[in-house]
């Protein structure tokens, strides 16, 4: 079983959060596994297993997510990538392997532009395709993906959604849609994996082809599975990113 660790940080608005996050494993660069909009640590926790077995993996729960409080106000993507940093560095992390899901590939791809040691980024069903510009499109992607999915991470979800709160999801999503991240990926000069589920609804083949055409040292890997690999395909998602990352 995973440990549970809560680290004090200190977040950009002035507030001290305990941020929980669950880890696995020993040995090696650290891999630190970023969860999706809504979503906490929960839904990476079958994936965290197996990449554990090859070496120190962590996954933390964003502010206002999971376990960990939030600090104030909702944080859209600019400082969810900065309380990932302030934690990175808490928990004392010099050089890592970075992954995000979803919106937090986002999280994840701000994060290596404004702090050095990434070793590896991995972008999972990244969020914010452009074919669906709308929180409404994204939501209606959403609801196509749901019935893809192993029944267990719906559960996870339902739960994390409550906790998280739908307002604060929606204001999130709206803010992320509105920040065309996809512009500053040419900043992001770490060698970069945009993988992608090929039954995703999501992030749909032309887009991920994009984003990977965009990443200076970036490339597309498609494996089978929904958008909700890091759940519903966890023995495809980690066997890439280990492939990937070591």
């Amino acid at each position: 079983m995973p440990d549970d660790v809560w680290t004090p940080v200190r977040l950009r608005t002035g507030r001290t959060v305990r941020v929980h996050h669950r880890e696995s494993g020993s040995g090696g660069r650290p891999l630190v596994l970023v969860h999706g909009l809504g979503m906490s640590g929960r839904s990476m926790v079958p994936a965290l297993g197996l990449l554990g077995a090859g070496g120190r993996t962590l996954v933390p729960d964003l502010p206002g997510y999971g376990r960990t409080r939030g600090g104030g106000r909702a944080l859209g993507v600019p400082g969810l990538a900065d309380a990932l940093c302030r934690w990175m560095d808490a928990v004392g992390l010099d050089e890592v392997d970075l992954v995000g899901h979803s919106l937090g590939a986002q999280v994840a791809a701000a994060a290596a532009r404004r702090r050095g040691g990434v070793a590896h980024l991995v972008l999972v069903g990244p969020t914010r395709d452009p074919s669906a510009p709308s929180w409404v499109g994204q939501a209606w992607r959403l609801l196509q993906d749901a019935p893809l999915e192993d029944p267990g991470l719906l559960l996870v979800a339902v739960r994390d959604y409550l906790r998280a709160g739908p307002l604060t999801m929606l204001a999130v999503l709206r803010h992320a849609l509105r920040r065309p991240e996809e512009q500053a990926m040419s900043e992001v000069d770490v060698p970069a994996l945009v993988l992608r589920g090929d039954r995703d609804p999501v992030a749909r083949q032309r887009w991920c082809e994009d984003l990977a055409g965009l990443l200076p040292q970036g490339r597309l890997q498609v494996v089978p599975g929904p958008h909700g690999l890091v759940f519903s395909a966890p023995a495809a998602f980690a066997d890439a990113v280990r492939g990937f990352c070591r």
